[in-house]
């Protein structure tokens, strides 16, 4: 298959070819004329212009095969340097016959050796630096004894034989660190454009985990509040529906012995429904973004007596006591007393036998306030408060959990002969602790959007 012509590859070949024009137009020409001019005559003029046509041509493909290029000029600077000195015009020109070597396109050597030191890895560099001063010293030695400088007598000679193998090793060795200088450059600059593209990536990846524990974070505060709702419909459906019940059965038998009471009866199931209606409303007003349910205040310790009416129309006897100075809590820890309450006594119409008393004793403190849900009925008639299956016990640990209270005991009664005890405390704020250590009056509610 063969690959795409990039734009950066055409211009790459544009500019050897270039190149190529340039030498040839300015050294090429110069060379066959003074080959042309030369008493070299036969096969020796045919391998020298061939190996000349040939050097130059090397410089097209120089980018693309860059070690292919390197061996073919040097074997064509090996052919000229076994070619015999060139005499005639040329050689009248400049004084004495002269090798092959010394015509201009030989520099094209030295274009072919920065090529290949510039754009291959090693070892491959390091061979051509070694093969180039092998053809080195092959041109040193050629060229020791040649031209009329190294037959004069005196200092010419000296002179000519360190010109000579000075330029040739610097040549060499200039062509050569030009080369890997350039090796060098095109490998930092890539490491650096590899660092930004890995830096980028990281950066990309930092934002998806980001995003993803966001969205993790997100599911989790939508998971708490789903859990929130489902506690406060419980609360609301489950005491609501307890006393709907009780009234309902109790009704039923007052139908045909009591008719007059059973109008009273239908209407506190009415009531409660309504009530009932009315939470539920307010609930799922939260769900549907409705700003004027989300600001419904949620019910207090205040609306306390309304519960015990409530389980005392359904047949159940509550004595509601309170003791001490009561004191300030959070709407919070308010509203979870309240909870509290509501579900022990919901628990006592649902749970405890028909004749059953319940007593409500709310005992306050400056450290708070311990709440006591008790009835008289059966023990095996109320749940397991260690194994719990519902939601009713469980909700009141988590809600006395988030106000720093806990739930003592939820079982039965251990000081009576039977019966079901809740108890519970909520404690009162240390006004010393710092406010991200304490309820807060200032925070939402759980009717509030948050």
């Amino acid at each position: 298959m063969r690959r795409a012509r990039t734009p950066l590859h055409t211009m790459g070949v544009l500019a050897d070819v270039a190149l190529a024009v340039v030498l040839a137009a300015v050294l090429l020409t110069t060379s066959l004329e003074a080959v042309g001019t030369s008493d070299v005559t036969g096969a020796w003029r045919i391998i020298v212009i061939a190996g000349l046509v040939v050097l130059h041509t090397t410089v097209l493909g120089r980018s693309r095969w860059p070690v292919a290029t390197f061996v073919v000029a040097s074997a064509a600077m090996l052919l000229l340097a076994l070619a015999p000195d060139l005499g005639g015009a040329s050689a009248a020109e400049v004084g004495s016959p002269f090798s092959a070597l010394l015509l201009p396109s030989g520099l094209v050597f030295f274009v072919l050796l920065y090529t290949v030191s510039s754009r291959t890895t090693p070892p491959l560099p390091h061979i051509a630096l070694a093969i180039g001063l092998v053809g080195g010293i092959i041109t040193v030695a050629r060229l020791w004894n040649a031209g009329g400088y190294a037959t004069s007598p005196g200092e010419g000679a000296t002179a000519w034989r360190l010109f000579i193998t000075a330029a040739v090793a610097a040549g060499l060795l200039a062509a050569w660190a030009l080369g890997r200088y350039r090796a060098t450059r095109l490998a930092w600059v890539a490491a650096l454009e590899e660092r930004a593209v890995r830096a980028e990536r990281e950066r990309l990846a930092t934002i998806e985990q980001a995003r993803k524990d966001l969205e993790h974070e997100a599911e989790r505060a939508g998971a708490a509040e789903r859990r929130r709702i489902a506690r406060e419909m419980h609360d609301v459906v489950a005491h609501s529906l307890a006393v709907v019940v009780g009234q309902a059965e109790g009704g039923r038998m007052l139908v045909t012995s009591e008719p007059a009471r059973a109008t009273e009866v239908l209407s506190t199931i009415a009531e409660q429904g309504r009530l009932a209606l009315t939470e539920m409303r307010s609930l799922l007003g939260v769900l549907r973004e409705d700003d004027d349910a989300s600001r419904t205040p949620q019910p207090g310790l205040d609306e306390l007596q309304r519960v015990v009416d409530d389980v005392r129309r359904t047949g159940t006897p509550v004595n509601l006591e309170v003791t001490g100075e009561a004191v300030s809590l959070p709407r919070t820890a308010d509203l979870a007393a309240f909870r509290v309450v509501q579900e022990a006594l919901t628990n006592v119409v649902k749970h405890a036998p028909s004749g059953s008393s319940a007593r409500v004793a709310l005992d306050w403190s400056p450290r708070g306030l311990r709440i006591r849900v008790e009835d008289d009925g059966a023990a095996a008639e109320a749940p397991d408060a260690e194994g719990v299956s519902g939601r009713g016990l469980f909700g009141m640990r988590e809600r006395l959990t988030l106000v720093g209270g806990h739930l003592e005991r939820a079982g039965p009664d251990p000081s009576g002969p039977g019966g079901f005890l809740v108890e519970a405390w909520i404690p009162v704020p240390d006004p010393q602790q710092p406010d991200d250590h304490r309820p807060d009056d200032h925070r939402p509610h759980e009717g509030s959007h948050q």
